[in-house]
């Protein structure tokens, strides 16, 4: 236990090393498969390991790309007769240029499940697979859950269908994927029940779990609930999360969890959890109810089940703007600041169909440091992934769904510690046409617009309104080196008149 420490620590610490990279967006396109991404992790030397399943139920795939985008080499998983999901995927605390991955087979030909354990190395040769033997048979199930322990095992969660009654699975699975405790549990709640997340308590030994489910049998509505269970698999309930009050004068606030949500949580430290979850958002005055919003609920939480922290992320009041799932938390490896991710909806006639990716970084308090959104032309991103890296920034990825050919394509959006992308792809960010950055500045402001898009005029004001700054022509980049010190509005013009402000705040 101890040695595992330690080589975790060593790890932690070398990757706070890594040099801050421009981003990409990358869309790989498959000739007859249709991808998303299901975990992925990152490498000694900044490439990035993604995990692959077939929308449509075919093989699934181990993919390594390059830190700057390019697709270097691919392992498939099992063969053509099953379909095959990863799961997690994590380091070799003994072998760092080692990994495992845990997942499950579909044997379609017997209409079974089986969890594999799988090794292989960074060059993504395989070192074994094996599938797990376990008392019974597994039916098709709806969601599947992994952790990798800090004594070096693998804890695996298994949500079945409702016509099962409604049955979840726990496994403990060794290394080389020997079963070596099982447990089944069922509740009878008159609904399917949905394991979000699983995840270990700082003290160790003990673990947690992250569900939705139902009030009373039959309720619409539900509550997200946090249940705790040992080595044994001995559960207890320790908290549900209800509404969240604001009284705003004669106005209340209410935030109640969404009864379509699929949450998750992630230890922060020894003492703070945290959530996300989609939420509803109600306002009232009196017993009159006249607004209702659909949002995601990002929270921090004590072990005792007190809310610390919450931050609203989605509609704002505007129900053009509608967040669905994906509600992805990742620490950076510092643990100072925390990424988290949703979708959008601009429209929402386009449901199912995600068309904003909407990604937050904030500080340990859940203070807003920055918020993007992006898009890509004729593409929906439907995001599955999320994943602080090495260098301060974060990846997403997921599926780009083509309509016209009705197929997933894996794609990769690598963002900076900034949320920029540093490639010339349409990505829309804050509802902008361009980016630009940093933010503070010391020398250069840079700008970056898409090849078809081009502004008409940049101007810069000071606090008092003056211009200090206009630009007609050259406009990647404005000088402010020889501005003082303070807060200015950046202004930019497009050629259809469309204009937009900013604050820049120069050092």
């Amino acid at each position: 236990m101890k040695k595992l420490l330690i080589i975790l620590s060593l790890s932690l610490c070398c990757a706070t090393a890594f040099p801050q990279r421009e981003g990409f967006f990358n869309v790989y396109e498959q000739a007859e498969k249709s991808f998303c991404a299901s975990a992925a992790i990152e490498t000694d030397d900044s490439c990035l390991i993604i995990a692959v399943y077939d929308y449509y139920g075919g093989r699934g795939e181990l993919k390594k790309i390059s830190q700057d985008g390019v697709l270097l080499r691919t392992l498939p998983i099992g063969n053509d007769d099953v379909f095959s999901g990863v799961v997690g995927l994590y380091r070799d605390p003994w072998h760092t240029d080692a990994f495992y991955a845990i997942g499950h087979f579909v044997h379609f030909d017997e209409q079974i499940s089986k969890p594999f354990v799988m090794h292989f190395s960074e060059e993504l040769e395989l070192l074994y697979l094996k599938e797990v033997e376990f008392p019974g048979e597994c039916p098709r199930s709806i969601t599947q859950r992994s952790l990798f322990t800090s004594d070096g095992d693998f804890l695996f969660a298994i949500s079945l269908r409702p016509e099962h009654a409604y049955h979840r699975w726990y496994m403990r699975i060794a290394l080389d994927g020997t079963l070596t405790k099982f447990h089944e549990e069922t509740e009878d709640c008159g609904s399917g029940i949905w394991i979000n997340a699983i995840f270990e308590f700082p003290e160790g030994n003990r673990f947690g779990e992250y569900r939705n489910s139902y009030q009373e049998p039959g309720h619409p509505t539900v509550l997200p609930r946090l249940f705790g269970f040992n080595d044994d698999f001995v559960f207890d309930t320790l908290h549900e999360y209800g509404e969240i009050i604001e009284t705003l004068g004669d106005t209340v606030h209410l935030i109640t969890n969404d009864a379509l949500a699929n949450g998750t949580v992630q230890v922060f430290n020894d003492s703070i959890l945290l959530f996300s979850d989609r939420a509803l958002e109600v306002w009232r005055i009196g017993v009159a109810t006249y607004e209702t919003d659909r949002s995601t609920l990002f929270f921090s939480s004590d072990l005792e089940g007190n809310i610390k922290n919450y931050l609203v992320i989605g509609s704002k009041n505007n129900s053009a703007e509608v967040p669905i799932s994906f509600n992805a938390i990742d620490i950076d490896k510092k643990g100072q600041s925390i990424y988290h991710g949703c979708f959008s909806l601009d429209d929402v006639i386009s449901y199912p169909f995600p068309n904003r990716l909407v990604i937050t970084k904030t500080d340990d308090t859940l203070g807003v440091i920055w918020e993007k959104s992006y898009s890509y032309p004729s593409r929906y991103l439907e995001a599955t992934y999320l994943l602080a890296t090495n260098d301060g920034g974060c990846i997403v990825t997921g599926g780009a769904y083509n309509e016209a050919s009705d197929r997933y394509d894996l794609f990769v959006l690598k963002i900076n510690s900034e949320g920029m992308v540093g490639t010339d792809e349409f990505l829309v960010q804050d509802g902008r046409p361009y980016t630009y950055w940093p933010n503070p500045v010391h020398d250069n402001l840079r700008l970056q617009f898409p090849p078809d898009v081009q502004p008409k005029q940049i101007e810069l004001f000071d606090l008092q309104g003056r211009l200090v700054r206009v630009q007609r022509s050259n406009f990647g980049s404005i000088d402010m080196s020889q501005l003082p010190t303070g807060t200015y509005t950046l202004r930019v013009t497009m050629a259809d008149g469309k204009a937009y402000s900013d604050k820049v705040v120069k050092e």
